[in-house]
């Protein structure tokens, strides 16, 4: 499942591509489902010929999730075809209506088994301020920061207070992915300024002072049985001041205008993997990383973000991928223990979501809560 009603609709059909492709066609029989403009799902073959995409490919038909007499299917809405049975879907969304748990909270529905965060905790994990709440509880670093809306525009002496000593001062929407709409003030003269552009982009904003000697950290988790893996971790090298959404899947190769051919998504940055680092530092990674994954789930294999401060060795946690762009293979590949290529990650998130589907179909009224006769 990929596409949908986001700003990222472009990248999740490239990271879409990447996982069809990767999946083991021995193993797997692929429907690919789109979510169009309107939220609307529609399956056909050339959703999996990306230079048909215009932005949508012709010869659509229109699908919707149910639940029939073999348990999950995809049914025509149009009639005239039998549906198709699903074993499990495996959502490749970035951003709203997709990543955020409204997808999630559709198949748990149904009970449609999927891979990844259950519904509830991607709610969570797309709402950056709540994040940062939940895992703060669970004892990892995070940086001060204060939520302002629009509302606040009208009040620039408040606005001014809340944000306080904070400056220079990154402001973000609250829950948007991949930078988008992200800006710094370097000053109190551009604060509103900013925030008025950032607050076009979502309703709240958070605001956060810029950590100086700026070095980010990504790395991904996994839980299997009662251990948590970690993958390889990767230092993104910017070319700007800010690692923006262009920075991120648009630098190197592909994604011209006119091309046919889009970036290779997240492995078209200039990174650094595993890059050399102080055992204690790797240590509280790792670490914080398995902390904040226990707290916000513990499923699927999202990727978090952690900001360091190089001079003083500072580490904060910013935010959770609960679908990362390509769904990270390229650090699994690359983990210092139990090393992933892209078709064994996929196995294990179908595994894992055919294992914990969150909807059983028996009573679940307790006998001392009846009401109703049984």
């Amino acid at each position: 499942m990929f596409g949908g009603a986001s700003p990222e609709f472009d990248v999740s059909v490239v990271s879409a591509q990447q996982a069809m492709d990767a999946a083991d066609p021995e193993k797997y029989e692929i429907v690919p489902v789109l979510a169009d403009f309107e939220n609307r799902l529609y399956t056909g073959p050339l959703l999996r010929r990306v230079g048909r995409f215009r932005p949508l490919p012709p010869g659509l038909e229109e699908v919707a999730f149910a639940w029939g007499e073999r348990g999950p299917e995809l049914r025509f809405l149009a009639g005239g075809k039998p549906a198709i049975p699903i074993d499990c879907a495996v959502p490749v969304f970035h951003g709203r209506f997709g990543e955020d748990g409204r997808i999630q909270g559709m198949l748990e529905l149904i009970g449609v088994p999927f891979t990844g965060f259950a519904a509830v905790d991607s709610g969570v994990a797309m709402r950056k301020d709540y994040t940062k709440h939940v895992v703060a509880d669970a004892g990892v670093p995070v940086l001060p920061h204060v939520l302002i809306s629009r509302r606040d525009l009208a009040e620039p002496e408040v606005l001014l207070k809340k944000v306080g000593n904070r400056l220079p001062a990154i402001i973000k929407p609250a829950s948007l992915g991949s930078s988008i709409g992200v800006g710094v003030a370097q000053t109190a003269a551009e604060v509103m300024d900013v925030a008025r552009f950032v607050l076009l982009k979502d309703s709240y904003a958070m605001i956060e002072p810029r950590v100086p000697n700026l070095v980010e950290y990504n790395i991904a988790v996994r839980s299997v049985g009662d251990t948590i893996k970690v993958s390889a971790i990767e230092r993104p090298k910017p070319s700007t001041e800010l690692l923006d959404f262009k920075e991120k899947y648009l630098s190197g190769g592909g994604g011209a205008k006119g091309s046919n051919l889009p970036s290779q998504g997240m492995l078209s940055l200039t990174r650094e993997i595993n890059p050399p680092l102080a055992p204690e530092i790797l240590g509280r990674i790792h670490d914080y990383a398995r902390g904040a994954f226990a707290a916000l789930g513990r499923r699927g294999a999202p990727r978090m973000d952690f900001l360091c401060d190089s001079k003083t060795q500072e580490l904060w946690f910013n935010e959770i991928n609960p679908i990362p762009g390509s769904y990270g293979f390229f650090l699994w590949e690359q983990a210092p223990v139990d090393p992933l290529l892209y078709p064994e990650l996929l196995d294990h998130l179908i595994e894992e979501a055919l294992a914990t589907n969150l909807k059983a179909f028996d009573d679940p009224v307790p006998q001392d809560a009846y009401l109703l006769p049984r």
